[in-house]
């Protein structure tokens, strides 16, 4: 199966690791564990889609946390 893909957003699973830094079985883990970025899955193809796993990072972003005070 073949996706159209005009500007470069669906990543197979492989890429989707490459971009977090992780490896494709510690991905399926943490989709396993309910912590994983959002995916698609379209009959037994999963894709993910590189905005929302930005996005996902982003809700995922802490504030660094300040010591003592001024």
């Amino acid at each position: 199966m073949t996706f159209h893909n005009p500007v470069g957003d669906v990543l197979n699973k492989q890429q989707a690791a490459r971009l977090l830094g992780i490896s494709a079985r510690t991905l399926d883990r943490r989709h396993a564990e309910g912590i994983g970025p959002p995916r698609v899955k379209h009959g037994n193809k999963v894709v993910y889609l590189k905005s929302s796993i930005l996005r996902w990072l982003e809700r995922l972003e802490e504030e660094p946390v300040r010591l003592g005070g001024s």
